[in-house]
């Protein structure tokens, strides 16, 4: 297994982590910590992001 292996695998595997992050890590652009903190400790950071 060459090093170019290697590389396609992993970029093959880093597909699926981005969608996976975009979908579960909220969008913090814009905001306060008071408010990313508020978020986190009503619970809502459960929810999934509205840009997919």
């Amino acid at each position: 297994m060459g090093i170019g292996v290697a590389f396609v695998l992993y970029g093959v595997s880093m597909v699926p982590a981005i969608f996976f992050v975009r979908s579960t890590v909220p969008e913090t652009k814009g905001r306060t910590l008071e408010e990313i903190e508020r978020q986190w400790t009503k619970g809502e950071h459960k929810m999934i992001n509205d840009r997919l």
